[in-house]
């Protein structure tokens, strides 16, 4: 089962934003994303819905639990040929096979 206050906080830190910062963006206080991140404050479905657009992610993937062990820079990687072109990805296929 997914710990939804760990996954924020890893996503929120790969992403280099502040508690604080993610707190004023969505219009709460520190202490209430602190909470959330902690499990001792409930997080709606709109409240995480919200966290997850501005740490640029779907809903889907917040709760896909194989990318959560993953490091931070290759959530990072993955993420970004998500908005690849098929063509794109092909050449990064090739490239990547090419360093093995």
């Amino acid at each position: 089962m997914i710990n939804v206050g760990e996954r924020i906080r890893q996503l929120r830190k790969a992403k280099n934003i502040t508690s604080t910062n993610l707190a004023q963006k969505l219009g709460v206080t520190q202490s209430f994303i602190s909470g959330i991140e902690t499990n001792h404050k409930k997080c709606s479905l709109e409240t995480l819905d919200a966290i997850c657009t501005l740490l640029d992610i779907s809903l889907t993937d917040f709760f896909q639990e194989d990318e959560t062990e993953m490091e931070a820079n290759l959530k990072e990687l993955l993420d970004a040929s998500k908005k690849l072109t098929v063509e794109q990805r092909d050449l990064m296929t090739m490239f990547l096979k090419s360093l093995k």
